[in-house]
């Protein structure tokens, strides 16, 4: 198996559902305006879900109205995730990045395909029904002020991303033991851990190493995960000093990424 001799941290859960919208930004921070790049240029993998046509995009079947094919993070962490693609290579694995800067339009297409979700789930839902319902999926984009932090879609930073990993010989997925955007138990990142200490599955299930792999690649660079997805990772911005706290009990106060402008849009970019 794996050669490493690495555990995923088990975390307080309620701890990290505590929301990180308060965490103030530090704007005298030389990183806090950094520029954004095209994350293909440093060598990486990225496949833009939301963009997909081919109806292969579950949960959603279609393309996101807002999305677009490209994918843009700040430099320093398209810098980190090279890094860390770099040490997966011996294992015949690489990072495959499904969503990395996400677009306020892209947000309000996401918000929306799950207000309608919730809606044919129960036709009889009221709007507040319909909101709560949303946000176990994503953050209000109704409420989004670029001048509060507060207010921030965590994809809006450049700083977040939802990452699996694939065989770098063959580009098959490797089983992350759920399936991507899929919430449910499975998808808490120490799932399997728990597992595993309940004698549930074997030392050896390819799924636990598989999550470790990619937790053990991106936390060597100082990469977070949201230890609810497994997929989800961060640098830099509010979940990010979030889980810096709850999970590794650093001091930090201050993110240094916030809301950052769109890069500009190319037709070959645009989808939905």
């Amino acid at each position: 198996m794996y050669a490493i001799n690495y555990r995923i941290p088990q975390v307080d859960l309620a701890e990290i559902r505590k929301p990180h919208y308060q965490i103030p930004l530090d704007r005298s921070s030389g990183l806090f305006a950094e520029e954004m790049v095209d994350v293909r240029d440093y060598g990486l993998s990225f496949l833009s879900w939301h963009a997909i046509d081919d109806g292969s995009n579950a949960p959603y079947g279609k393309p996101i109205a807002g999305s677009r094919t490209d994918g843009w993070l700040r430099r320093t962490f398209a810098e980190k995730l090279a890094r860390a693609d770099r040490l997966l290579a011996e294992y015949d694995a690489q990072l495959l990045i499904l969503d990395a800067y996400r677009s306020i339009e892209c947000q309000h297409g996401l918000w929306g395909f799950f207000w309608e979700l919730g809606r044919k789930e129960n036709p009889a839902a009221s709007d507040e029904d319909l909101r709560q319902y949303a946000s176990r999926y994503l953050r209000d984009p109704r409420t989004f002020d670029r001048n509060d932090a507060r207010t921030f879609p965590i994809h809006c930073t450049g700083a977040s991303i939802d990452v699996v990993l694939r065989s770098r010989s063959t580009g098959q997925w490797l089983d992350m033991g759920s399936r991507f955007d899929e919430y449910t138990e499975a998808s808490v990142t120490d799932y399997f851990e728990r597992q595993l200490l309940q004698d549930a599955i074997s030392q050896d299930d390819h799924r636990l190493w598989n999550r470790r792999l990619l937790h053990w690649a991106l936390s060597s660079q100082d990469i977070t995960n949201d230890p609810l997805l497994y997929w989800h990772h961060d640098w830099g911005n509010q979940i990010w000093i979030k889980v810096k706290r709850a999970v590794y009990g650093d001091a930090l106060e201050t993110a240094w990424y916030g809301y950052v402008d769109a890069p500009p849009r190319s037709p070959a970019a645009l989808a939905g």
